[in-house]
């Protein structure tokens, strides 16, 4: 995969391959006129496109078929990380409001790892998993986090209670982050992106050898055909990976604890 496309902005990314695929199929209908005209010169005329349409129409559905089903995955994988994102700050939010209820000194020491953590994903971890790193220092923190959580001992019966939804409210927001930290390097497989773009030079290079006497319109539908095409292409690129590129699920979530919650 060509990671440094997450590096551009979605405007020029997206020029880029409506582009590419646009001097593609022009490309591909100034070479494979001349040739067609020469392959089918002693077949009757309307021979050409007929045999044509009846390939494009076999290929031109299970490609769209597959563009459609991976583009519905695609967008799924990135609402299931933006939600899972979502889940980990809530969990993070409830754990700081029942540490709030321990006594000192342990809830300025949990409240203090609590912020600290959540610094941490806003301003070290967020950057790195931006650029596809899996960031590595959170499992200190949360470590840490661990042991001043476990090392408390409930004296009341309130306490008790106060205590075991704190332990509920961690163990989830851990199962959330590791959700998150496995959502950063995902992304299609290498061969499914070679089967999207040879399907799409396949279809392109059956639209250009397509009987049409009038060049211009030619040059037309072949061009609409490859924006088409292009553009379900960028639409599953630019999801592909959720936490890259400048569509991507940002720490909006982290960002309101830290202003509403934590008041910093």
């Amino acid at each position: 995969m060509f990671y440094w496309i997450y590096d551009l902005p979605n405007w020029l990314l997206f020029a880029i391959f409506t582009g590419t695929a646009v001097a593609i199929a022009w490309l591909g209908l100034w070479t494979l006129r001349p040739v067609m005209r020469a392959l089918f010169a002693k077949e009757a005329e309307g021979d050409r496109n007929g045999l044509i349409e009846l390939v494009l129409t076999g290929t031109g559905l299970f490609y769209g078929l597959l563009l459609g089903l991976i583009a519905a995955a695609t967008y799924s994988t990135y609402s299931e990380a933006d939600i899972t994102v979502g889940a980990e700050a809530t969990a993070l939010g409830a754990l700081y409001r029942d540490v709030s209820s321990y006594p000192e000194p342990a809830r300025a020491r949990l409240r203090a790892d609590v912020e600290g953590y959540t610094r941490y994903i806003i301003t070290e971890a967020w950057p790195q998993q931006r650029r596809g790193v899996v960031p590595e220092r959170g499992v200190a923190l949360t470590d840490q986090l661990q042991a001043h959580l476990t090392a408390f001992e409930p004296k009341t019966p309130g306490q008790e209670a106060i205590h075991a939804e704190a332990l509920r409210q961690y163990n989830t927001f851990v199962e959330k982050r590791r959700l998150r930290l496995g959502a950063v390097t995902a992304g299609l497989p290498a061969p499914l992106w070679w089967v999207l773009a040879l399907g799409a030079v396949i279809n392109l290079a059956l639209v250009c050898m397509l009987e049409v006497k009038a060049i211009a319109a030619h040059l037309l539908i072949s061009a609409l055909f490859a924006v088409f095409v292009a553009m379900m292409i960028f639409l599953i690129a630019v999801m592909d990976h959720p936490f890259r590129g400048e569509f991507s699920i940002a720490p909006d979530d982290f960002e309101l604890m830290q202003t509403t919650l934590f008041h910093e």
